[in-house]
């Protein structure tokens, strides 16, 4: 049972009375024990970590869990109802339930917190994590992987999508296989994407790649991708991390070239960054930590009439982010365009430089680190094409800092960052008042 007698860590949110256990299923130490109570006294729960959040305030929140279950490695993944829902929810979810690894149940009622349990490979809506988890021979004739041996997750979103990395016999990637939930994605179009973005990058520029299609099955939910080799820039030695993000300038330079037409032509825009929703990101801000309400509506009041018109309409990667471009010697490949959109090429741009900001509040690099990192990036991405204006710029790297980076802290309850909001907001001001401030601006010249 969870009661308010588990110790856990202050909270860093508003209390949200629709949601009254969200800081106990938030906190691991509390969530061992509940779940001990649900399985039984005689399977014990270990190394019980927090690996995914997703909070909307006021309305939901999904939790998942890496959990050590009878000395079984396992996912569990908690989804918070209101008003009693996850009963109904629960009687739903066993019409196809499969039990989970060490034949532990496959979802579990949890009524003291109105929610319900699911225990991988169940999922809420996923419906073909066992076909891709597994290999599946089936799947693997329909996506044209014939030699797919074993899978190995790459990356799992409750509810939304599961990656897999598909290895043949050897062990060597054949490709990377990608779930995603009913009626989310349209695979078709994104299909015509990978190959339209793979071919113009390889016309352009031997170096930048982007995975070709393989494959997508008859159910129109999963996709295969080419596999390509590379690590993450983040993670690379100082000395080759600038040259690193000078190529990476350069391909999302290359990327914004791409002609607007064919299978593009369609392609949604980019709305995270729309005025609106930058707006809305800071009232939930606001909402859950009400103390920096007046700093956050100073925010909201300026960019609420967005940006400087001007800016051309391109194709964007959507989430310029390190996990997405992969490094390998002077090669590098942009990968996930789940994200992309037509929009200003400057909300990539600000999107790279708020998340290199945010690292300096965060205490993973220094300013001149931040600094020289995004000289590198701008300088790459000016020898192929146009900077935008330093206005431009500027109002889409405030617009970030609030769209991704604060209510990132919020909606995925990183501790880390809401330990640190207050300074991240302060931060956003401080780019603000650069943007504001009175000068001659050209191309390319930040605030």
């Amino acid at each position: 049972m969870l009661t308010q007698q588990h110790a856990i860590e202050a909270p860093l949110l508003a209390p949200d009375p629709a949601i009254p256990y969200r800081d106990l299923l938030l906190d691991a130490g509390a969530t061992a024990a509940h779940l001990g109570g649900l399985l039984g006294a005689d399977i014990g729960v270990d190394d019980v970590s927090l690996v995914r959040a997703k909070y909307r305030i006021g309305e939901s929140l999904r939790v998942s869990y890496s959990v050590d279950l009878g000395g079984i490695a396992q996912r569990c993944t908690a989804r918070v109802f209101q008003r009693g829902e996850s009963a109904r929810a629960h009687r739903k979810a066993l019409r196809d339930v499969a039990c989970a690894p060490g034949g532990r149940p496959g979802v579990l009622h949890d009524p003291d917190a109105d929610a319900v349990w699911w225990l991988f490979p169940n999922d809420r809506r996923l419906r073909d994590i066992d076909r891709v988890s597994g290999a599946h021979p089936t799947l693997a004739g329909e996506l044209g992987l014939d030699g797919w041996r074993s899978s190995a997750v790459a990356e799992y979103a409750p509810e939304r999508s599961l990656t897999v990395r598909a290895a043949d016999h050897r062990g060597d990637a054949v490709a990377y296989v990608k779930a995603y939930a009913p009626d989310t994605v349209d695979t078709a179009a994104l299909t015509h994407r990978y190959a339209a973005v793979a071919a113009w990058l390889a016309e352009r520029d031997g170096r930048v790649r982007s995975p070709r299609p393989l494959g997508r099955s008859r159910s129109g939910d999963i996709l295969a991708l080419e596999a390509l080799p590379g690590g993450q820039w983040g993670s690379l030695p100082a000395d080759e991390l600038l040259p690193a993000l000078h190529r990476l300038g350069q391909a999302i330079a290359t990327l914004h070239d791409i002609p607007l037409d064919g299978p593009l032509a369609t392609t949604q825009p980019f709305g995270r960054l729309l005025p609106r929703r930058v707006v809305h990101s800071a009232e939930l801000v606001r909402l859950a930590r009400p103390e920096l309400a007046a700093r956050l509506a100073d925010l909201a009041g300026a960019l609420a009439s967005g940006p400087p018109p001007g800016d051309d309409r391109v194709f964007l990667h959507g989430d310029c982010h390190p996990k997405n471009a992969l490094v390998d010697g002077a090669d590098l490949a942009l990968i996930d365009l789940d994200q992309a959109g037509l929009g200003s090429p400057a909300a990539d741009i600000a999107s790279l430089i708020a998340r290199l900001l945010h690292g300096v509040v965060l205490g993973e690099h220094t300013a001149d680190t931040a600094t020289s990192a995004r000289d590198a990036f701008l300088d790459g991405y000016a020898t192929r094409r146009a900077l935008p204006t330093a206005a431009s710029l500027g109002w889409h790297t405030v617009a970030a800092l609030v769209a991704e980076r604060a209510i990132r802290a919020v909606n995925r309850v990183n501790h880390t960052s809401l330990a640190s909001l207050d300074a991240l907001v302060d931060l956003a001001h401080e780019q603000l008042a650069r943007t504001q401030k009175p000068r001659t601006q050209k191309q390319g010249d930040l605030p």
